[in-house]
C-alpha cells in the first residue's frame, strides 16, 4: 500500500503535488518523493527523501523548485508516499523513479506489489532488488517491443506480472499515463478540470484539494493525458474485478469512494454486521480503537443500543502503527495510545478494532485498559480472522507473522489477554461492502493466481 499522485496543467505543480501527497500520507510514511518535468531544460527534476511529506520541504533544493514551479517552469509532475512491501524499509527504495530508455524517458510511481518481480528480472536480464525497479525496466522493454508506444506497453503489462498495481507514468513528451491492473486491487482516481489534470490514489485527496469532479479508473483501464486531450483504453487481458477488501477495512480514508462504494458506509455496516454476532457477552460501553475502529464502533453501538465512549486517545503524530517498519512498530504502539482512566474504571468494555493481524496493538491496549481499572475487556473485530499473508500490497509475506494463523478465537483472546474475541464473518463483511467479488485471500487463503501455491507466493516476495 502506497499513495500516488500526479498533476499536469497551468498551476503550481510542486504545491499541488505536495497538497495531494499530504492528503495521502495515511497510505505511506516511510518516504516521499516528487518528480517534475522541466519543460525548458527537457529533463526530469527529482526531490525525494525518507520520512513524511513535510520532510521534503526542508531539503535545500525545495525552495528553488517551489519558486520555479510557481513561475511555471514545470509541466507535469508525479508524487509518491511509500509503505514498503518489497525491498528494504524507510528510504531504501524511494519513488517516483526515473527510467532512461534512450528515447522515451519516463518517471514511474506505483502502488501495489509485483510478486514475481525476481522472475521478471531474470527474464529480461536485469539486476534489481525491488519490484519498483523491475516494473520500470519491464515497461521500458515493452516500450521497445511496441515501437515506442507507451500505452501499448502498459496495456500488455498485466500479461507479465503477478500481483496488483495502480500506476502513474510521466513521460518526457510530456504525457501522463495512469492505469489499474485488470483485477483492480488498488484504488486510483482522476479529475480533468478545464486544462488541469489531477490524479490521486483516493477520491478524498481530489475532493480535499478542490480538484473538481472526479472519476475512478476502472479495473484494467488506461487513461492518457497530454495536456490537451484525454484518452481511455482497456488492458489487453481483462479479468473479473477483485478489489482488496482491506482498503475498506483499514487502508482507505473513510471519506473516500472505492469502486463506487463509500468507505465510511462500508465500515459503518461492518459494525452493524458484527453487532449481530455479539451473543452472551455483557458489556457496559463500546470503546473504539482509533482511528479505523471508530466508524464500525458507531454502527455496532447503535445496533446494540450501547453507549460509545472515546476512552482510548490517539497521538496522531505517531503515524499509523500497522504500516510502521518492524524495528519501530512496538515503540509506536506503546507511545501512540493512552486511556482515559475515569471512563473505564469498573466497566465491562467491548473494544472494537478493524482487524487483528500481528496482535501488537491489541495486546498492548488490553493490558492498558486492565491497568486503568476495566473489569472486563472483550474484543470485537469487524473483519474475519486474518489467517493468510498478502501478496498484493500488504507487508505480511509469511503466515507465521499472523497471530490467528493457526489459533482459534479463544486462543487468540488468551494470547491478547482479552476476555473474549468475536470476529465478523466472511458473509457479513461481503454484505457490508456490497460488491459481488472481493479479494479476501487474507481471510480465506483463496488467491487469484492460478497454479501458484502459498509456498510459491511466499518465496516470490520474501525479503
Amino acid at each position: 500500500m502506497c499513495g500516488i499522485a500526479a498533476y499536469m496543467g497551468r498551476g503550481d505543480h510542486f504545491r499541488i503535488l505536495v497538497e495531494l501527497l499530504l492528503e495521502l500520507q495515511h497510505r505511506g510514511q516511510e518516504a516521499a518523493g516528487i518528480v517534475l518535468f522541466d519543460k525548458e531544460a527537457k529533463r526530469f527534476v527529482r526531490l525525494a527523501g525518507s520520512g513524511v511529506v513535510g520532510n521534503l520541504l526542508l531539503k535545500d533544493s525545495a525552495r528553488n523548485i517551489s519558486i520555479e514551479s510557481a513561475q511555471g517552469r514545470y509541466y507535469g509532475g508525479v508524487g509518491h508516499v511509500r509503505y514498503a512491501t518489497t525491498g528494504g524499509y524507510w528510504g531504501t527504495v524511494i519513488q517516483p523513479i526515473i527510467v532512461n530508455t534512450g528515447g522515451l524517458n519516463f518517471s514511474l510511481a506505483f502502488n501495489g506489489t509485483i510478486a514475481n518481480y525476481r522472475l521478471i528480472a531474470d527474464e529480461i536480464r536485469v539486476k534489481a532488488s525491488n519490484d519498483t525497479r523491475v516494473l520500470g525496466y519491464l515497461i521500458s522493454e515493452l516500450i521497445r517491443e511496441y515501437r515506442g508506444d507507451i500505452v501499448e506497453a502498459v496495456r500488455h503489462l498485466s500479461e507479465h506480472v503477478i500481483g496488483g498495481y495502480s500506476l502513474i507514468v510521466l513521460t518526457n513528451e510530456p504525457r501522463i499515463i495512469i492505469a489499474r491492473d485488470p483485477i483492480g486491487y488498488r484504488p486510483l482516481s482522476y479529475s480533468l478540470h478545464g486544462e488541469d489534470f489531477y490524479v490521486a490514489s483516493e477520491t478524498a485527496a481530489l475532493e480535499a484539494t478542490d480538484a473538481g469532479e472526479w472519476s475512478e479508473v476502472k479495473p484494467g483501464e488506461i487513461v492518457s493525458f497530454d495536456g490537451f486531450s484525454l484518452e481511455r483504453y482497456m488492458a489487453g487481458s481483462a479479468g473479473t474485478p477483485y478489489p482488496c477488501v482491506f482498503e475498506y477495512i483499514y487502508f482507505s480514508r473513510p471519506d473516500s469512494v472505492f469502486n463506487g462504494v463509500s468507505v465510511y458506509e462500508a465500515r459503518y455496516r461492518m459494525g452493524k454486521e458484527l453487532a449481530g454476532l455479539i451473543n452472551g457477552i455483557e458489556v457496559d460501553i463500546v470503546v473504539p480503537v482509533p482511528d479505523t475502529g471508530r466508524i464500525p464502533a458507531l454502527g455496532l453501538s447503535e445496533a446494540l443500543g450501547l453507549h460509545l465512549e472515546e476512552a482510548v486517545i490517539v497521538n496522531k503524530y505517531m503515524g499509523r502503527g500497522f504500516i510502521t517498519p518492524p524495528s519501530h512498530r512496538s515503540m509506536v504502539v506503546r507511545l501512540k495510545y493512552n486511556v482515559v482512566k475515569n471512563r473505564v474504571i469498573g466497566k465491562r468494555i467491548l473494544l472494537v478494532e478493524d482487524s487483528i493481524v500481528r496482535g501488537t496493538t491489541l495486546n498492548y491496549l488490553v493490558l492498558k485498559l486492565r491497568h486503568a481499572g476495566a473489569s472486563k475487556v472483550h474484543t470485537g473485530v469487524v473483519s474475519p480472522s486474518f489467517k493468510y499473508p498478502c501478496f498484493m500490497g500488504i507487508d505480511i509475506p509469511a503466515k507465521n507473522e499472523l497471530i490467528a494463523g493457526d489459533l482459534t478465537p479463544d486462543e487468540v483472546a488468551r494470547r491478547l489477554g482479552a476476555d473474549s474475541v468475536t470476529y465478523n464473518t466472511i458473509e457479513g463483511l461481503r454484505r457490508a461492502v456490497g460488491l459481488p467479488s472481493l479479494c479476501m485471500a487474507c481471510f480465506t487463503g483463496k488467491y487469484a493466481f492460478k497454479g501458484l501455491s502459498l509456498e510459491d507466493l511466499e518465496n516470490m516476495v520474501k525479503r
